[in-house]
């Protein structure tokens, strides 16, 4: 039988963690130092109209491309395993 956790699957999981533990950090003490807001201080994003698609770069395009990709993949290789 294969073990469910591996040093291959901690290896993520501590991946995992380490994004998330100072991203939860400053969502509650300063969400201005989050990695989205700082991604999108470099591209001078208006956070009045953040959905003003004209004024868009191709940085914005690209980066909502990755995060749409990225949460289409793991809606269905999470809770599935599909698309291993």
């Amino acid at each position: 039988m294969k073990p469910h956790l591996t040093w291959f699957s901690l290896y993520w999981l501590g991946w995992i963690l380490a994004f998330l533990a100072p991203e939860l950090y400053w969502l509650a003490v300063n969400s201005a130092n989050t990695l989205s807001a700082e991604t999108w201080a470099l591209e001078n994003l208006d956070k009045a109209q953040p959905f003003d698609f004209p004024m868009w770069t191709a940085t914005h395009w690209g980066v909502a491309l990755v995060v749409w990709l990225l949460f289409l993949w793991l809606s269905l290789h999470l809770p599935f395993g599909l698309l291993r």
